[in-house]
């Protein structure tokens, strides 16, 4: 009886083993699942909205964000997720989607303009020019030479909102696509107001001559309206610029 019972006590503690080291050999070769949470970020822009997001979810996760242009004028020409492009939804307008990676996303956006007449409160005067010479001063032209900016003008060709007839509060901003061409610094913008009152009826662009080179570019001019939060206007026109 105690041989029996010797054995069997021998058995059991050999299948204990066998089971222990069948486990063991499991864990080795089984790689666990990542249930980390990771966080998307999406930074706004002046010409764009992040009109809704993942902001977080676990690796291999399907993921979105809502990109929607401000403007208009404003094309959305790609969304990356740390660098790498997103999906963009053939069935939901404005969505793009990305597997989510074993790290933490940060969501930009590239984005181009189009030329436009008219947004909202503003419209470029028809008389505005599309080409600027480069002035260049000559030995025979004398120290205090003169010579005119380049100008484009927006007019008010309607009431912003909340403005009421007086168009007092605005902020205004130009830049260029191609620095090249025409600097930022190249550019300023000048308030033309009502004789009667000092409601803003123009914006005009002014344009250094002397510090812009041949080629081409789009200029932007972005006013906002301090009467009413949000409100704003953008224009895009494409210039080229010659060689005297």
């Amino acid at each position: 009886m105690k041989r029996f019972l010797k054995v069997m006590s021998f058995m059991l503690i050999v299948a204990s083993m066998s089971v222990t080291l069948w486990a063991c050999g499991e864990n080795e070769n089984t790689v666990p699942e990542d249930t980390t949470v990771y966080t998307v970020t999406a930074d706004e822009s002046d010409f764009y909205d992040v009109d809704g997001q993942t902001t977080k979810a676990s690796a291999g996760m399907e993921a979105y964000v809502k990109i929607t242009p401000e403007f208009d004028a404003v094309v959305i020409d790609k969304v990356l997720y740390n660098g790498q492009q997103c999906t963009k939804s053939t069935v939901e307008e404005n969505k793009y989607t990305f597997t989510m990676p074993s790290k933490n996303v940060e969501i930009t956006v590239e984005y181009s303009f189009v030329d436009n007449t008219t947004d909202n409160f503003l419209t470029w005067d028809n008389s505005n020019e599309n080409t600027f010479t480069v002035f260049v001063e000559t030995p025979d032209d004398s120290y205090f030479a003169q010579f005119d900016d380049g100008l484009l003008t927006a007019n008010v060709s309607k009431n912003p909102s909340g403005a009421g007839s007086y168009f007092t509060s605005h902020e205004e901003r130009v830049f260029s696509t191609n620095q090249n061409v025409i600097p930022d610094s190249a550019m300023s913008v000048q308030t033309t107001t009502a004789s009667t009152s000092n409601s803003a009826k123009s914006f005009t662009i002014r344009i250094n001559l002397t510090q812009i080179s041949a080629g081409t570019t789009q200029i932007i001019l972005l006013v906002d309206n301090g009467h009413k939060f949000g409100d704003s206007s953008l224009l895009v026109a494409t210039v080229n610029v010659v060689n005297k």
